[in-house]
């Protein structure tokens, strides 16, 4: 078996079609890594959108309750002034901390589900979006372990028929 190197070494045919299809199959790996990477990024902004409109809305109506606790305030105030008696006055005040009081109540109960249940979904929304994306991975490692496999088995089925083909080579070569 004589070794050749030079400009005009030549890969065998087989070594070849190998190489070709790991390029092919590595290409395609990675294509379909980084179609996962975009499709995980828009779905964690999809995610984020549901949140950052779920934190908006609770917000707005904060907001909201905010500004009907002043309303009723101001009401107050004004009906106070206009107010004849003392008697009155305390009428005024004992009516309006009565309404106040159930009403801080019914919002503080409101903005408490509201908020559990936004924690809820974001909790619920973020933890089946890593459960896909978990999914994803596993089933990319799986395909890049089977293409490896594959590879490893053809570039060995290639190995064992060109030192085949060396060896019928040196046979024939040889003088008896």
């Amino acid at each position: 078996m004589t070794s050749k190197f030079g400009p005009d070494l030549e890969l065998p045919a087989e070594l070849r079609a190998i190489a070709e299809k790991n390029v092919a199959q590595a290409r395609q790996a990675f294509d379909t890594l980084f179609d996962t990477a975009r499709d995980a990024v828009g779905d964690s902004e999809g995610r984020l959108e549901e949140v950052r409109t779920g934190l908006r809305t609770l917000r707005q109506k904060t907001l909201g309750l905010v500004e009907s606790n002043f309303n009723a305030s101001f009401d107050f105030m004004n009906k106070l002034v206009q107010a004849k008696s003392p008697q009155e006055v305390l009428t005024l005040q004992t009516e309006f901390l009565t309404r106040q009081m159930q009403s801080v109540s019914e919002q503080a109960a409101a903005l408490g589900s509201d908020a559990r249940s936004l924690g809820e979904t974001t909790v619920r929304t973020l933890d089946e979006h890593t459960r896909a994306l978990a999914e994803r991975v596993k089933a990319l490692g799986t395909l890049a372990a089977q293409q490896a496999q594959t590879a490893a088995a053809d570039a060995k089925a290639a190995g064992e028929s060109v030192v085949q083909a060396a060896e019928n080579t040196y046979d024939s070569n040889r003088t008896y």
